[in-house]
C-alpha cells in the first residue's frame, strides 16, 4: 500500500538525515486544498552522489528497490516494494533545480517532512513540461484558499525568475470566464491583488 512505502520512505530519509519535501498531489492538503491521488512524489535535497548512493542503500535494506542507477544530475528515479511505487525527484520540477532562496523557505511539515513555500509550489504547477488541467486547477484553487496568506512579491519575482509570468496570466484568465460568478468577489480580489504587486 501507498501508506507503507511512503512511511519507509520517510523513515529511510529521517536515517540518512535527509530532508524530504512532498510534492504533487499529496503536498495539496498542506496548502488547504483536499483532493485525493494515487500518485507519490517525494522530493529529496541532497548535495552529493554519496548522499544518494546512502540513500539508496538504505532502502534496499527496507526491501524498497529501484531498476534505475539515480545520479546526482538526474531528474527523480523510481522507487518500488511494499506494493507501490513512488517517485524521488532530486529537484522541485523538470524544469528548475533548487536554489538558495527556495531552499530557505520550506516549511517543516511533520518530523522529517517538508513541504515548499506556497509561493514554489504554485511555480512547481506552472513549470510542469507536461502541465495538465489538473495542475491548472489547483492552482486555481490554491489562489482562492490562500489568496491573503501569498506572498505576492514573491510570487511575481519567481514567475520572473522562470519566465512564467504569461502563463500565469493564462491562469489567472479562469477566472474572468467564471460564467456562474460563483467566485466573483473572490477572483476580482485576487487579481487586484497580483495587479497591484507587479
Amino acid at each position: 500500500m501507498i501508506s507503507d512505502l511512503l512511511q519507509i520512505v520517510l523513515q529511510s530519509a529521517a536515517s540518512c538525515d535527509i530532508p524530504i519535501v512532498i510534492i504533487g498531489g499529496l503536498a495539496l492538503p498542506a496548502y488547504n486544498i483536499a483532493r485525493t491521488t494515487l500518485d507519490l512524489d517525494l522530493c529529496i535535497y541532497i548535495k552529493t552522489q554519496e548522499e544518494l548512493n546512502h540513500f539508496i542503500k538504505v532502502l534496499k535494506k527496507n526491501e524498497i528497490s529501484t531498476i534505475q542507477t539515480p545520479k546526482i544530475n538526474h531528474d527523480l528515479f523510481t522507487v518500488f516494494g511494499k506494493r507501490g511505487e513512488a517517485e524521488i525527484w532530486l529537484q522541485p520540477c523538470d524544469a528548475f533545480h533548487w536554489d538558495e532562496k527556495m531552499v530557505k523557505r520550506i516549511k517543516n511539515f511533520f518530523s522529517n517532512v517538508y513541504i515548499l513555500a506556497i509561493e514554489d509550489y504554485i511555480l512547481t504547477k506552472l513549470a510542469r513540461s507536461d502541465r495538465s488541467s489538473t495542475d491548472i486547477n489547483d492552482i486555481l484553487q490554491i489562489l482562492i484558499a490562500n489568496k491573503d496568506t501569498i506572498d505576492w512579491k514573491y510570487l511575481i519575482f519567481r514567475l520572473k525568475w522562470i519566465d512564467l509570468e504569461n502563463d500565469f496570466n493564462e491562469v489567472l484568465e479562469g477566472f474572468k470566464s467564471d460564467f456562474a460568478n460563483n467566485f466573483r468577489n473572490v477572483s476580482k480580489d485576487l487579481l487586484e491583488k497580483f495587479k497591484n504587486k507587479e
